[in-house]
């Protein structure tokens, strides 16, 4: 089966986006991932075939003692570049559903934790999820309690988060309830 030029483009720019990456070239990332966007490709398609799935081969040349830590941040920090201009087009399409399911993030430890962060904000929001991102003095059970479109969560669950954050406060924690009873 022959492919048409914008399969063939497409194919092009994400080979770009995850060698950039892998080479720990930012401008290289930030001009595929643009002429990405120009090109009229779903930017959910550069995030996850192009960034993350640079991310996930390094991680693996890791496991497999190919890299250095110190390459694996390299290139984290490389893909951190791309995800920031595609967040904003992701948020674009986002904002076009109906239906969105809500991620409460805390930040706690700014500095620290700025990257994983992101890449799970990005990660979030492509999966169609609305990400709010509280303040560090911001309690995320007290935020849950306040906001109306989280009535529908179970008082156990709730419960059960708040039990889990007060039990270990330096944890990251992601909980996901179902909109019944049943955990």
């Amino acid at each position: 089966m022959l492919q048409t030029n914008l399969e063939k483009t497409k194919e092009s720019i994400l080979f770009r986006i995850k060698k950039a990456i892998k080479e720990f070239d930012e401008k290289a990332v930030k001009s595929a991932v643009t002429e990405g966007i120009q090109k009229g490709i779903d930017p959910v398609i550069l995030a996850d075939e192009g960034c993350i799935a640079a991310m996930r081969e390094i991680g693996d040349m890791f496991e497999a003692d190919e890299v250095l830590l110190l390459q694996v941040l390299a290139a984290s920090t490389t893909m951190k570049t791309g995800m920031d201009i595609l967040a904003p087009e992701i948020e674009k399409m986002h904002a076009e559903l109906k239906h969105h399911d809500k991620a409460v993030i805390s930040a706690q430890n700014e500095d620290e934790n700025s990257i994983k962060r992101s890449i799970l904000e990005i990660m979030l929001m492509v999966n169609d999820f609305d990400v709010i991102e509280l303040t560090e003095n911001e309690s995320i059970v007290d935020f849950i309690e306040k906001d109306s479109t989280f009535s529908n969560i179970p008082t156990n669950c709730k419960e059960q988060l708040n039990e889990v954050i007060h039990s270990h406060p330096e944890a990251a924690i992601l909980q996901l309830c179902e909109g019944s009873d049943k955990i």
